[in-house]
């Protein structure tokens, strides 16, 4: 698919992984819709950035543990733009609790990583499907490894991302032809999100790998980038960790 002239709106778009996508995107021609929960400032960064540089971007709020806020923000983005070509569900949560410990995990824990993670990727698909099935169109979700195997910041987060995934070949079936539905499975990034883990889990990560290090922010922004152009692949997810799995 031709980039150039195309809509897309990026949740978690502001920061880490979300941010980089819309850059690379921008830099294709994209005008981006960078939707942002709490991150105001970096999501006005973002912008700033590519306005900058010449693209075409604004910034949208949403707090997506609720349904409405999802399909709010996709309506503003139709409404502001003109039309939907590529939605992300990039946004994300979680709790860093160890396995083991499963007093720690609440129903209030459960509630609120997959109500972000999982439950708004369905109504914000929903909610773009129609925009997206007039310009033939493409949902791309930020899934995980933790999705694919047992570790992650804690036993509901990898959960929620298996649900993500799930989900994903799902809606590749309910959108068929008109939509293609993928996800990107990253391993750990080296963003703000590493906070959690300790330097003997990092250390792990990156000795485990057969590469021998973390993957890179910008190669897994590019499989999206990649993703968005391809109008052959649909209900699949393109693992980005360095060889850890």
């Amino acid at each position: 698919m031709e980039l150039t002239g195309k809509v897309a709106l990026i949740t978690g778009g502001g920061t880490g992984l979300g941010r980089e996508v819309a850059l690379q995107l921008a830099a294709e021609g994209m005008k981006i819709a960078v939707g942002y929960s709490r991150s105001l400032a970096e999501a006005e960064a973002t912008v700033a950035e590519i306005v900058t540089q010449g693209g075409s971007a604004k910034a949208f709020q949403a707090d997506l543990h609720h349904v409405a806020e999802g399909e709010r923000i996709v309506h503003e983005c139709v409404s502001h733009f003109g039309q939907l070509d590529l939605l992300i569900h990039n946004a994300g949560t979680t709790h860093f609790i160890p396995f083991p410990d499963l007093e720690a995990v609440t129903e209030a824990v459960w509630d609120d990583i997959f109500a972000v993670n999982t439950r708004n990727a369905f109504f914000l698909a929903r909610a773009a499907a129609p925009h997206l099935k007039a310009t033939q169109g493409q949902i791309i979700t930020t899934s995980s490894i933790a999705g694919l195997g047992a570790q992650g910041s804690s036993l509901p987060y990898c959960v929620s991302k298996a649900a993500l995934i799930h989900l994903t070949k799902c809606l590749s079936v309910a959108l068929a032809p008109d939509v293609r539905v993928n996800s990107v499975a990253p391993g750990l990034l080296m963003t703000r999100w590493v906070a959690g883990f300790s330097e003997d889990r990092l250390d792990s990560g990156k000795s485990n790998a057969l590469l021998k290090k973390h993957p890179e922010v910008p190669d897994v922004a590019g499989a999206f980038v990649m993703l968005a152009k391809n109008t052959s692949i649909t209900g699949q997810v393109i693992v980005v960790d360095a060889g850890l799995l």
